[in-house]
């Protein structure tokens, strides 16, 4: 399911992002409305990204294309933009509508492990899986829906809601840029910025600051809410700038010659190498990224900028 909800919204970006590019704000005639079908109708909870994304994704997308502004546009306006909705909606949901997705969710899986355990015994008995290996495996088994069950982790997946969004919404947004750009769009997208231009407003940095600084300072049992929102806040702001310090490594990769496939290789490598390393990297990547507010290490101009897009 999560793939074809992914599928949809990637369609349903490039195809409102090429009707604002079109027809402009007049669009939003369209796409408002279809945005408000999961608040005003029963039955469609649960959905909102494909209703929202429309108008969130296309309108940025759209005004990216017709502007000739860039992926440090599109991503951060409607990544962040469609975790707070979709959070807003969460809360709506849960607390006016009494329709909570985590919980419904956490059921419904649930239900889907306990079907699951017959058809696991009769694997077992036709493989002839030894017993050592069954006991193991159960054990396994019940673990995985011992944590699915614990309201520790439940909380935690409402308490990530924000972040959640926003991971969802950028996956979906990069790969739409990235067809729009190269495929759907090539024409328009001629002159718009691609990652190696990638570079965040000066201001943002307040937001990495403040979310890391809230939530590491400030008790966390005293003021959940508060820390809560601060994580959310600086972890998004965290991909952000390790997106801006992977659009620095591509820039130099181009500026050398070499072949861009090489960025693609390397996130590969440190997924493979294993979460020591990753987060190393990612911690690494954050550092690049923020010191490129006082290192300017690409020295950006019109003229640079234009050299690297041809």
């Amino acid at each position: 399911m999560g793939v074809i909800f992914f599928i949809a919204g990637v369609i349903l970006t490039i195809c409102s992002a090429f009707i604002f590019y079109k027809w402009g704000w007049i669009s939003l005639a369209i796409f408002a409305p279809a945005a408000l079908i999961p608040v005003v109708f029963n039955g469609y909870e649960g959905g909102l990204s494909l209703y929202t994304l429309p108008l969130i994704a296309g309108t940025a997308g759209g005004y990216c294309f017709r502007k000739s502004s860039g992926l440090d546009f599109f991503i951060p306006v409607t990544a962040v933009l469609f975790a707070v909705v979709f959070t807003a909606d969460f809360y709506f949901l849960k607390e006016v509508k009494g329709y909570d997705i985590i919980e419904t969710g956490k059921v419904e899986v649930v239900k889907l492990l306990e079907q699951s355990r017959t058809e696991m015994e009769k694997a077992f008995e036709e493989y002839k899986t030894p017993e050592e290996n069954r006991k193991k495996l159960r054990e396994d088994f019940n673990t995985s829906l011992q944590v699915i069950q614990d309201s520790k982790w439940v909380q935690f997946a409402k308490d990530m809601i924000p972040f959640s969004a926003f991971i969802y919404s950028l996956l979906v947004t990069s790969f739409s840029f990235l067809l729009m750009k190269k495929v759907f769009m090539k024409k328009q997208g001629a002159g718009v910025r691609a990652l190696e231009l990638f570079r965040l407003n000066d201001y943002f940095i307040f937001s990495l600051i403040a979310g890391w600084g809230i939530f590491l300072l400030l008790d966390k049992n005293q003021f959940p809410v508060i820390t809560v929102t601060a994580l959310n806040v600086a972890l998004a702001a965290s991909v952000l700038y390790i997106i801006q310090a992977l659009g620095i490594i591509k820039f130099f990769i181009i500026k050398k010659g070499l072949p861009v496939i090489m960025l693609p290789l390397v996130i590969l490598t440190l997924l493979v190498l294993g979460p020591s390393i990753l987060v190393f990297s990612m911690i690494l990547l954050i550092g690049i990224g923020t010191l490129d507010l006082w290192g300017d290490f690409r020295k950006l101009s019109p003229e640079i900028e234009r050299n690297i897009k041809e």
